[in-house]
């Protein structure tokens, strides 16, 4: 990058820049949210990948934590944890602001036969459409702070979870991003023209603000610009003659800020919004990933049944530890 360039005065400066909520800057965009990369899923759960083993604690620790019953999934993408939960609990209702999400997570479902769950379309910031108390228990994973009003989210949440019902809630810290990746780039690879992102992340200011150029150019089209600069795709390499090339090729320019409570600032809401109980725990994921790393080959389970039979019961204790903020993004809110 040139010495001294600011990225982000120049996109403010020289783009014509639509402010879009999240669900219009990229949710309604992806075929899939995860890349098919989910376990189970989109792929055959293999026990001897460590990223299946952490999805797994992941899943055990969303399914225990809400205690089963009825359960909505705030945010669900493309079915996950919903569809993973749904043989764990009676039923899951998957609440998404994206139809496009709406569409993926329905046909994903039929596609894997599971009867006990459904997702319903809600545009971002309005009410939801259940009756007070409505829930056992509720998921949100990364979501909560994908909304125009994260505090106002939480409260509609408070009100369809029945008291006594646990919240387990997922979410994106920044301050893990300080020192090294307050900025950040990358090009979204799919089929037709390319999306080109940038974020900029305020840490003390618990905000994100992102802008998504739409170019007329497939994305190895954009990666090429990139080479002749002899560059990578990423943040650093954004210099203003690489702007100014790349700025004919920009059919639409948006950008979408979002709020990204750190730990304590989670907590405080949850208390002002009538939770009697809000803590960060461990995380069954984390866990699940250093028990991986900790097994012999030969003492790792072998098939996805094994997996559950041991980590289930492990999990169900670690979701309950106490965890110094902010170690892990995990935090259980009893209403």
């Amino acid at each position: 990058m040139d010495s001294g360039f600011n990225v982000i005065d120049w996109l403010e400066q020289h783009l014509d820049l639509a402010d879009v909520d999240t669900t219009a800057f990229i949710y309604d965009l992806m075929e899939s949210q995860s890349g098919r990369c989910l376990p189970v899923i989109y792929q055959p759960f293999d026990a001897a990948d460590p990223l299946h083993f952490a999805d797994r604690g992941h899943v055990h620790d969303f399914s225990q934590a809400t205690g089963g019953g009825r359960v909505l999934d705030f945010g669900p993408g493309d079915g996950w944890p919903s569809l993973i939960i749904a043989p764990f609990v009676d039923e899951v209702v998957g609440v998404d602001a994206s139809a496009k999400r709406v569409e993926i997570c329905r046909e994903n479902a039929a596609r894997l036969g599971i009867a006990n769950a459904r997702f319903v379309h809600v545009p971002a910031g309005e009410p939801l459409p259940f009756a007070d108390a409505e829930f056992d228990g509720i998921t949100a994973a990364s979501s909560v702070e994908q909304t125009p009003d994260p505090r106002a989210a939480l409260a509609e949440l408070a009100r369809v979870l029945r008291p006594g019902g646990r919240l387990r809630l997922h979410y994106e810290g920044l301050e893990r991003y300080r020192g090294a990746e307050e900025h950040g780039l990358w090009l979204h690879r799919q089929a037709g023209p390319a999306n080109l992102i940038v974020y900029d992340r305020r840490i003390d200011e618990e905000l994100v603000r992102q802008y998504r150029l739409t170019l007329a150019l497939t994305a190895a089209e954009a990666e090429s610009l990139f080479s002749r600069q002899r560059a990578e795709v990423e943040y650093a390499a954004l210099s203003e003659q690489l702007l100014n090339e790349l700025s004919p090729a920009v059919t639409q320019a948006v950008r979408c800020t979002t709020r990204h409570p750190a730990g304590a600032t989670w907590c405080r809401w949850l208390a002002e919004l009538g939770f009697s109980q809000a803590r960060p725990t461990h995380s069954g994921a984390r866990f699940a990933q250093r028990l991986f790393d900790t097994l012999e080959p030969v003492e790792r389970p072998r098939d996805l049944a094994a997996v559950d039979a041991l980590l289930r019961p492990l999990v169900a204790v670690v979701i309950e530890l106490d965890a110094p903020l902010p170690t892990d993004p995990m935090i259980t809110a009893v209403k």
